[in-house]
């Protein structure tokens, strides 16, 4: 099976990508959409443009798509430039609960031929964050919008201790574990399948009193032997 992954940089995604390695399939490239703003309720917006560095610390080719005023029809002629260029089979995606995602893709997917996978759906937030850690994912908070989550997150590791609170703040606010609702962003500096670990330099933050998202100014790639 030839598949590219629909890859924003976050946890969902990245954990996608590795369970499609572990099912034997080839991984031909991953294909980050570059939204026009954080307003987009298709695609992932902070640091997105920090994918290129982490397909690289995955030894894994990169595309993009530049979404236009229409994000729908821009995914359709981006993934058809796709299954054409490297004739995909599928295409696989990090979508765990949103109907509105899912439903989407997998209509463009159908449209052009390709099946779609999501193997993360419905899975139970709690044993996906499980999943997260015993596999040794490191991850920190790149965009924050819910009640509880406050601009010091931004930055922050999802250490033990913090899903710990974002489990309690999950509960009290009704926050999703998992951020699907879009109360939180991800960006993964390490992973199973990472060859490299990725060091977060310098950063900057946006803050509007409410909600927020870091940017990433300057990253690069690390041995994993290094501290």
């Amino acid at each position: 099976m030839k598949v590219a992954v629909l890859f924003s940089g976050g946890k969902d995604s990245t954990y996608a990508t590795w369970i499609a390695q572990h099912q034997g399939w080839d991984v031909e490239s991953l294909v980050s959409v570059l939204p026009k703003g954080v307003e987009s309720l298709m695609f992932h917006f902070p640091n997105v443009l920090w994918t290129k560095i982490q397909a690289e610390a995955m030894g894994l080719a990169h595309r993009t798509i530049e979404a236009g005023q229409e994000e729908l029809v821009t995914l359709r002629d981006g993934l058809e430039k796709t299954r054409d260029a490297l004739g995909i089979d599928g295409v696989v995606t990090g979508a765990v609960a949103s109907d509105y995602q899912k439903s989407r893709i997998d209509q463009i997917c159908d449209t052009l031929g390709l099946k779609s996978f999501t193997p993360l759906w419905h899975k139970d937030p709690k044993i996906l964050v499980n999943d997260l850690k015993s596999a040794g994912f490191k991850i920190i908070l790149s965009g924050v919008g819910a009640a509880g989550l406050d601009e010091s997150w931004l930055g922050k590791e999802l250490t033990d201790d913090r899903w710990l609170m974002l489990e309690r703040l999950s509960r009290k606010h009704g926050i999703h574990l998992t951020g699907e609702g879009g109360e939180y962003e991800t960006f993964v500096i390490d992973a199973p399948n990472f060859k490299w670990r990725v060091s977060v330099d310098k950063v900057a933050s946006r803050w509007d009193g409410q909600s927020g998202y870091l940017i990433i100014e300057k990253a690069r790639l690390q041995h994993k032997s290094t501290n």
